[in-house]
């Protein structure tokens, strides 16, 4: 059947190139249109990259109201972003997630900030704000990018300084009391420097709502400032400075949501919800914890020097800095009974420096190779909060087989009686961890063109990395009452600080072809693999666990299309995949610990497709389909977590004269099939444990297919100085799921965390 798609779209492309209109200007900013990207390290159309990719400009990300990743994923094939919120984003590509918060994990997919990694998941999900593009490469990018690039990564680039002088001004306002504000201005200081700033703020109230009346939950409060400066005192040399710092301030916390137990008054014993996950609850924390917030601070500093040495060598230097602090307290165990609460505080700081050496024209080659340095300090604390009293209840099975209603704390102490005396009303586990991580890479990659229609290409990195890790478990307020030590967090023995240290070396490679079936189709192949290094695991009772390789080998093949002057766009591509070492999470000895899964693989079809019907109107299209399963093990036969078999978006332009000006409709309608949050897929079998209590015996942590439709509505006068804009997302208020399971899950109490409800905004700009 793959084989058939294939061919016949080869037969369609051939027939539209022949009756091909004469060459055109291209759709402005479409759908991938004829967008120059940077994903082999050299600037490229997107229909000339034999690798599967997505990318977007800024006129595409504001036509479709882009101001979130997850808008871009909602539209791109083999891409799922999971946002429970920015403290704990999952990025999925193709079926493999990463969302780790350890200080010493390696991500599976990258994310980059203007060519400079950003390795921890507690700060990958930032501001859109004064964007160039967003560009989506999907299977194995060890080679080109290196870290945490197993299968696939999101590069964001800023915009950069430009030759005008210019002042950007926007507001909004919307429901949810949303507000925002930003400017943007450019400088022109000199013929050969410019620098351009901005600043954005960002506010917006929780979709699920407290039911005492005074709060909600998943609030926005962004603040994000933007510095570019350009130097070009030559045409040969060019130096960019980028930096960005991005705040996150909000009270609150995540909607974690029994569907077990009904959120009860705590004073009275009454009633106040019910069991649906988008409905109002009271979730607070106790203790010595604060009160659920969430506050983030990012740096990012990126430093891109190039210089030309003659007409085939050129020289690239890429210096990164990034910094961030980001802590979080919530309720996770989703009820107004103290039973378990958190607070966590991931911090790090890296510098990084890539020199790569480029060549064009060397006979029939053209490629890179370089090396590069990475460190990062990274640290992580994390306290669970517990009252003692309620916990006796729950990890002896009583307080489940109690649902729906549950009971108040008064009313867990009544019934433990004189025990309850004796245990504490607030125990507190805390474990502290630290990692040093120094990598070292050497990298090249070379393409020849063996004739004017077919070029071979290949390429390999090398790396080396070196990992120092501290691990501290601490029971500050004394043992538990309950076992002596911690309850759910170990203390290391006598609080001590365990060390260990680990060094791994891993080589990655990729080789493919191109060829030009026309000057406007282009047929790839291309064969990767990727890895996810090994990674030392300290725990504070058993020896220190060595986590193997991950190893992904991939094999693509696709045809990319430009065609009718270059009013129609797009690709196709199918692909296949196997996985070897796949770890997760899971209960082993009744532990929560690293699991390895096994071997794992994945066969799909991915398209794209942009068109230009008319001057101002244009359509554009997306289909993914990713049949994703573990082939060993206890999860044989699951799907992966965060990945749907199939996913699609369809969308367009319509802008039309209006007295004055132009009006322009934009609507954009995306889908997905059934989706798991954990490998297990919720299955019974998976889900029975011991004491029986803890056992899961409702089958509902998943989400099944649903659809999104979004529409921007724009009014621009003829002289293009001011805008007004009309915006609206999940329009149509469908009620979904972003997570499920969670810490309750271990303890046969899921939680469920609610998606984005109908939001709308109007939106003012002016530009001088």
């Amino acid at each position: 059947m793959r084989k058939f798609l294939f061919s016949s779209s080869l037969l369609i492309l051939a027939a539209a190139q022949a009756h091909a209109a004469p060459e055109a200007a291209p759709a402005p900013d479409a759908m991938g249109g004829d967008i120059i990207v940077t994903a082999q390290k050299r600037e490229q159309r997107i229909t000339d990259v034999p690798m599967s990719i997505s990318a977007y400009g800024s006129g595409f990300l504001d036509q479709i109201g882009g101001t979130e990743l997850s808008k871009i994923s909602a539209i791109t094939p083999g891409f799922v972003i999971q946002l429970q919120d920015k403290f704990a984003p999952g990025f999925s590509v193709r079926g493999i997630t990463s969302n780790e918060f350890s200080p010493q994990a390696e991500q599976r997919v990258a994310v980059f900030q203007d060519g400079v990694a950003v390795v921890q998941t507690a700060s990958a999900y930032g501001e859109l704000f004064d964007i160039d593009r967003v560009e989506v490469e999907k299977g194995p990018q060890s080679t080109l990018h290196g870290r945490s690039a197993l299968n696939g990564g999101v590069s964001i680039f800023q915009k950069r300084p430009t030759d005008d002088l210019s002042v950007e001004l926007k507001a909004g306002g919307g429901n949810y009391d949303y507000y925002s504000l930003q400017g943007v201005v450019n400088l022109p200081v000199s013929d050969t420097l410019g620098i351009r700033f901005g600043a954005l703020k960002r506010k917006r109230d929780g979709f699920v709502k407290d039911s005492d009346g005074r709060g909600t939950y998943n609030a926005l409060d962004a603040q994000a400032y933007r510095f570019a400066g350009k130097w070009e005192p030559t045409s040969d040399f060019s130096f960019n400075l980028i930096a960005t710092y991005d705040v996150d301030d909000t009270k609150g916390g995540v909607p974690f949501k029994s569907r077990t137990f009904l959120p009860l008054d705590q004073a009275t014993g009454a009633v106040v919800g019910d069991l649906r996950f988008w409905t109002p609850t009271h979730l607070d924390t106790f203790g010595t914890l604060p009160s659920p917030y969430f506050h983030r601070e990012i740096v990012g500093i990126s430093g891109t020097a190039d210089w030309r040495l003659n007409d085939r060598l050129s020289f690239t230097s890429i210096s990164g800095y990034r910094w961030f602090d980001a802590c979080q307290s919530g309720d996770n165990d989703g009820t107004p009974t103290n039973l378990i609460a958190y607070h966590q505080c991931n911090d790090g700081k890296q510098y990084s420096e890539e020199l790569r050496l480029n060549f064009k024209d060397v006979g029939i080659f053209e490629g890179f190779i370089g090396g590069s340095v990475f460190h990062a300090n990274n640290g992580m604390s994390m306290e669970m909060g517990y009252d003692e009293r309620a916990m006796a209840l729950l990890l002896g099975g009583t307080l489940q087989n109690l649902a729906p209603r549950g009971l108040t704390n008064a009313e867990i102490n009544a019934l433990l009686g004189p025990a309850a005396n004796v245990l504490k009303a607030f125990q507190l586990d805390q474990q502290i961890t630290g990692a040093k991580i120094t990598t070292y890479d050497i990298f090249a990659d070379v393409t020849a063109h063996l004739t004017d229609r077919l070029e071979l290409f290949a390429g390999a990195r090398a790396t080396w990395d070196k990992k120092d890790l501290t691990l501290q478990g601490l029971t500050p307020l004394g043992p538990s009452s309950l076992t002596g030590g911690g309850l759910l967090l170990q203390p290391t023995p006598g609080n001590a600080v365990l060390t260990g240290s680990n060094s791994s070396s891993n080589v990655t490679g990729r080789a493919g072809l191109r060829f030009k079936l026309t000057p406007d189709v282009n047929l790839y192949a291309v064969y990767g693999i990727g890895k996810r290094p090994e990674v030392l695991q300290l725990n504070p009772t058993t020896p220190a666990q060595l986590i193997p390789t991950e190893t992904l080998k991939s094999a693509e093949a696709g045809v990319k299309f430009r065609l009718l002057g270059g009013r129609l766009v797009g690709d196709a591509s199918v692909y296949h995949y196997e996985y070897e070492n796949f770890q997760t999470l899971g209960l082993k000895d009744g532990i929560v610990a690293t699991v390895n899964a096994g071997k794992a693989d994945a066969t799909g079809f991915e398209a794209q497709l942009s068109y230009e019907l008319t001057p101002g109107i244009s359509v554009f299209g997306s289909y993914g389909y990713n049949h994703a399963r573990f082939r060993a093990g206890l999860y044989d036969g699951n799907m992966f977590r965060n990945s749907p078999d199939h996913k699609f978006a369809i969308g367009g332009n319509f802008a039309a004269p209006l007295k004055g000006g132009t009006v322009a409709f934009a609507p954009l309608y995306s889908w997905q099939s059934k989706m798991f949050f954990f490998e297990d897929n919720d299955r019974l079998d998976l889900q029975q444990r011991v004491p029986a209590a803890y056992s899961d015996r409702v089958v509902d942590e998943f989400q099944n297919g649903y659809g999104l439709l979004s529409a921007r509505i724009t009014f621009t006068p003829r002289d293009k100085k001011w805008s007004f804009a009309l915006v609206g997302d999940n329009l149509t208020d469908k009620k979904f799921l972003v997570d499920a399971g969670n810490t309750g899950d271990y303890f046969g109490i899921p939680t469920f965390i609610a998606g984005s409800r109908r939001t709308y905004r109007a939106e003012f700009g002016v530009t001088f």
